[in-house]
């Protein structure tokens, strides 16, 4: 059974890094249906108090981790604190250190053009034994999205990483799914563009110092705008605290 907690009336899985892993790899190799795993951080979790319909999908979902320090200092806050965050990206990292000798087969669905194809070129040369059965850019019309679904589909995908930005990736999922010949779909956020090289992640220092944001605020200065949601999400989980949001 699920342990939980709620931040903004958004369910977030108690659960640590190795137990996330796990709960992943039983979800993609269970293929009764589909399952969904979320990565919420502070900002996506604030738009969810606006957009009832990604609020809904996040609360659809089979596993919802803590994506960012924000979500831990919140759940502190609120008194029943989680152990320590599990960003998406660290997870899978190891999910796929962990199943690159197994029989899992991934799909790639996400970035702009050229950006996907560099991820999966690097992650051959560093996992030569990981089954990449298949990408594809995130920019999708009516056309190639039902092109991608049957190539999804013909290809017996397992685990299904898709990185188009919130909300757009769990909107996708959440109108796509059911139609997905899959064992499991986690939403990834700006991952491929990490791992084609195009953004670098924190030393890990300031990762462990809780200061990533920082520096990819140092990387990207257009993201300014985006950080003022941290201030706006903290001050949304003390008034939750003492009172009903509106």
């Amino acid at each position: 059974m699920r342990e939980l907690i709620k931040i903004l009336d958004i369910n977030i899985d108690k659960l640590n890094m190795r137990q996330a892993v796990e709960r992943v790899k039983e979800l993609t190799f269970d293929h009764s249906s589909p399952s969904l795993v979320v990565t919420p951080n502070s900002e996506m979790l604030a738009l969810a108090v606006e957009d009832q319909k990604l609020a809904e999908i996040l609360n659809s979902a089979d596993l919802a981790t803590a994506d960012g320090i924000g979500v831990v200092i919140a759940s502190k806050i609120l008194g029943d604190p989680l152990e320590e965050r599990v960003a998406g990206f660290d997870l899978i990292s190891l999910l796929f250190k962990e199943l690159a000798e197994e029989d899992i087969n991934f799909y790639f669905l996400g970035g702009k053009p050229g950006i996907v194809d560099r991820a999966t070129a690097n992650l051959k040369r560093d996992f030569p034994d990981l089954n990449i059965s298949g990408y594809h850019h995130g920019y999708l019309n009516r056309e190639n999205q039902q092109q991608v679904i049957a190539e999804i589909n013909e290809k017996n995908v397992d685990l299904l990483l898709v990185g188009m930005g919130v909300p757009l990736q769990e909107k996708f999922l959440a109108n796509n799914l059911e139609n997905l010949n899959i064992g499991t779909a986690i939403t990834v956020g700006g991952s491929f563009d990490v791992l084609a090289g195009e953004v670098e992640r924190a030393p890990l220092w300031m990762q462990k110092a809780a200061l990533e944001w920082f520096y990819r605020l140092l990387q990207e200065p257009s993201r300014f705008g985006r950080m003022l949601s941290l201030p706006r999400f903290i001050y949304l989980v003390i008034k939750s605290k003492y009172f009903k949001l509106d």
